[in-house]
């Protein structure tokens, strides 16, 4: 019994550190050469700087033994992510509008500080949990990844 209580308590703590967001904010850019996995801990978006014509590999590379599916969304507004990452890679030349992390959706308004970053065709972009985004869905391609906690919270 006790065993299973503790058990509990430190799956919620652990859930708990999901919504710690980092209090600054940094774009960090990498290429796969250079990519140090270390970086997804730090909760920042990355922009990765190669061209990939196939990124279903690399994603199924680096995030092996985690849960993918690809997102279709089909409208123009603002997205809360609610995957552990959103990998999202330009099928054309496009924008994507980044707003920092919040535990519920938020649509910023004019006084909010918002991100705008351009991506080429083939560049992709890895956009952290509960970070806010805007994007054209025609432009793009987009991954969910999730581990085993971030499946169950779906709020």
């Amino acid at each position: 019994m006790k065993f299973n209580l503790l058990f509990v308590i430190i799956i919620l703590i652990y859930i708990c550190c999901y919504f710690i967001f980092p209090p600054e904010i940094f774009i960090l850019q990498s290429n796969l050469s250079d990519f140090n996995f270390s970086s997804l801990i730090t909760r920042q978006p990355i922009v990765l700087n190669d061209f990939l014509q196939e990124p279903e590999k690399l994603i199924d590379l680096w995030f092996n033994y985690n849960f993918k599916y690809l997102i279709k969304p089909n409208e123009d507004t603002w997205f809360h992510n609610k995957n552990k990452y959103l990998f999202i890679n330009a099928s054309a030349d496009t924008e994507i509008i980044i707003y920092k992390a919040t535990v519920f959706s938020y649509i910023p308004d004019e006084n909010d500080k918002i991100i705008v970053i351009k991506l080429q065709k083939s560049q992709s972009l890895i956009i952290p949990y509960r970070w806010n985004y805007y994007l054209n869905p025609n432009d793009v391609s987009i991954w969910g990844i999730n581990d085993l906690i971030t499946s169950f919270l779906v709020f």
